[in-house]
């Protein structure tokens, strides 16, 4: 059941197939052709497959998040099966073969089963549908009967309807039924997490998986305007074939400016509220297998990143108004065995340490520049404060500080999450891995690093980091164009690791929060005679400084440049996106070419982030 994705694909092409070409059906009776029609359903199939046998995405591993465990799926090998009916012999065949089996069917419909497997040699599918057929059964005692439909929902069967009820997709029913449990071989991993038994998968497997994975997400998403007229790439060395996914063509395609990536499906699942960029808002919407997946993804991120079993975990993240972090962590939290205290933005440094001497809290979870000032403040309130982890994503924390907070408080894990604002998360920190290192999520957000054209890069070499989402099929993300720039290392095990190096598209990214573009700037102060401009983000004590540097040949009203700014832009207001007790915003005004430039080029560079330098402050 490695990879059931790619049998999804390969019935939902037979199934079209047989809806288009229905000569399959002249020589039945008119109930059984009704029947099969009834099974030629490729949505109700992947539905019964995520509910009956758990997380596609995760399979063939069932994912438990309160433990951390999993029980991987199996096929049994070579089955034999045969029914009554020939609408038995289907549903059994259709499930003993998307679960993996070496399929056999005894029966005496050879026609039809001429004429589907005929059919079925002419798809243009990545995995051949193929089964046997035999008048008698080699061996009696193995084989596996298949009862009529009408029998399991009949009074004392496993699926009973009331009278107002709706009747199920047949698949759906079998998968709770006995005779189905006997394709599929259950083997429990003790102590083995999802992310453990993915990486026990040689490199090869690895990276057939990933295969599997890019033809699934282009399946889902090929019926959607935006993708209509892409490529198929059948493996990942082909990805690069397909378009990059700029900031502007997502957000004209997403609500509420354009529904080109919206599927025809029932509304289902949450929608998340893009960060501010100039007071500008866009919607996220997850469908609910894609919040599901995400989170169940992210328990597991979690895991890895240091939480356990009986942590008390204070969570500070940003809330409220649709945005993510409090409402997806809280979610996340809420399936593993720790105690959760959802406080958000607004936690004090005394109720911290209210909260440790009520409860003894060990974890708190939030972005730098917050948990910075929080920490140290609770440490002056009382001087035996400590905490044993910090987990923490939004933005890079300076070095220096992190190991000034770990020797003041004693801290032992100190980890990053880094996540995407669209994509959620992308890598998280592990043991000894810190600074701007990150282990990739590859199961989930897949990163290319490329160059300026959207070509991938040599290993090991500096670019733009894209982003393709395998789990979200609502407002997909393929080869999405995040706005940092970033290279990547391959370790002796063959997992990837992340080195994150900022910003790249001149997107300013204040407490872990979207605020403001280098061109929004350098379009409001166009008409003010000034030269050139440079953006510099830094620390300066527990806030982070955001500086607008102006080059000037006349005398410059330094604060009116910034009543103006904060007048235009939103996200430079207090309230609007950044706390004003946590961002310290200037504009400074320098003489003519006095502005920091590439040493070799001679360019200005037009946003310096200072943050993750030894000292992190702006001149």
């Amino acid at each position: 059941m490695q990879f059931i994705s790619d049998r999804i694909i390969t019935l939902a092409a037979l199934f079209d197939d047989l809806q288009h070409n229905t000569q399959w059906a002249e020589t039945l009776t008119p109930q059984q052709a009704q029947q099969i029609n009834a099974l030629l359903d490729a949505t109700a199939l992947e539905q019964a497959v995520q509910i009956r046998l758990g997380n596609l995405h995760a399979l063939p591993w069932i994912y438990y998040p309160a433990n951390n465990e999993v029980t991987e799926l199996l096929p049994l090998g070579a089955v034999t099966l045969r029914s009554a009916s020939l609408e038995g012999e289907v549903r059994g065949v259709l499930l003993a073969w998307l679960t993996g089996n070496q399929v056999t069917v005894v029966s005496p419909f050879t026609h039809f089963w001429q004429q589907l497997t005929a059919r079925a040699s002419r798809l243009k599918v990545f995995t051949p549908f193929n089964i046997r057929l035999e008048a008698v059964a080699k061996d009696p005692a193995t084989v596996i009967v298949i009862p009529a439909q009408a029998a399991l929902q009949n009074v004392g069967g496993r699926y009973q309807v009331t009278p107002a009820g709706r009747t199920a997709y047949a698949l759906s029913i079998d998968l709770l039924d006995a005779w189905s449990a006997a394709l599929i071989v259950k083997v429990h991993h003790a102590g083995v997490s999802l992310s453990e038994a993915r990486s026990q998968l040689s490199v090869d497997e690895r990276r057939q998986r990933l295969d599997s994975r890019l033809r699934f997400l282009l399946y889902k998403t090929r019926r959607l305007p935006h993708y209509q007229q892409t490529p198929q790439p059948q493996t990942l060395d082909q990805l690069h074939q397909l378009p990059v996914l700029t900031k502007e063509a997502l957000e004209k395609e997403s609500p509420p400016y354009g529904r080109g990536m919206a599927s025809d499906a029932l509304p289902s699942g949450e929608v998340l509220v893009s960060g501010s960029s100039g007071g500008k808002t866009r919607y996220i919407p997850y469908s609910r297998d894609d919040w599901q997946s995400m989170i169940h993804e992210a328990v597991q991120t979690l895991y890895d990143v240091g939480l356990a079993a009986g942590d008390r975990v204070v969570n500070t993240l940003y809330g409220g108004h649709m945005y993510g972090g409090m409402l997806t962590s809280s979610q996340e939290l809420a399936l593993m065995p720790v105690e959760s205290y959802t406080v958000g933005q607004n936690i004090t440094p005394q109720e911290l340490v209210n909260l440790q001497k009520t409860f003894g809290i060990n974890t708190v979870i939030g972005i730098p520049s917050l948990l910075d000032t929080l920490l140290t403040q609770a440490k002056e309130i009382n001087p035996q404060f400590s905490i044993e982890k910090v987990i923490y994503g939004g933005a890079l924390w300076p070095e220096h500080r992190k190991q000034w907070l770990t020797e003041t408080l004693g801290i032992k894990t100190f980890h990053s999450i880094l996540a995407a604002n669209d994509g959620a998360q992308i890598g998280y920190q592990s043991g000894a891995l810190q600074g701007v290192d990150h282990y990739l999520v590859d199961d989930y957000n897949y990163v290319e690093i490329v160059d300026d054209h959207g070509q991938p890069v040599a290993e090991g070499a500096r670019g733009h980091i894209l982003l393709t989402n395998w789990q979200k099929f609502e407002y997909p993300l393929i080869r999405y164009k995040i706005g940092d720039v970033g290279r990547i290392h391959r370790q002796v095990n063959g997992e990837r690791v992340l080195e994150f190096l900022g910003r790249g598209d001149g997107l300013i990214v204040l407490n872990g929060r979207k605020a403001l573009y280098y061109q929004q700037v350098a379009d409001v102060l166009s008409e003010e005679g000034i030269g050139q401009i440079q953006l510099t983000i830094s620390h300066r004590g527990h806030q982070e400084t955001l500086q607008v540097s102006v080059e000037a040949a006349h005398p410059v009203d330094a604060q009116a440049l910034e009543q103006k700014l904060q007048a235009a832009l939103p996200s430079l207001r207090p309230g609007d996106g950044v706390a004003i007790e946590l961002l310290d915003f200037r504009v400074r005004v320098v003489q003519v070419q006095k502005l920091a430039r590439h040493p070799v080029s001679g360019k200005i560079r037009l946003v310096e982030d200072l943050r993750f330098s030894p000292s992190g402050e702006v001149a």
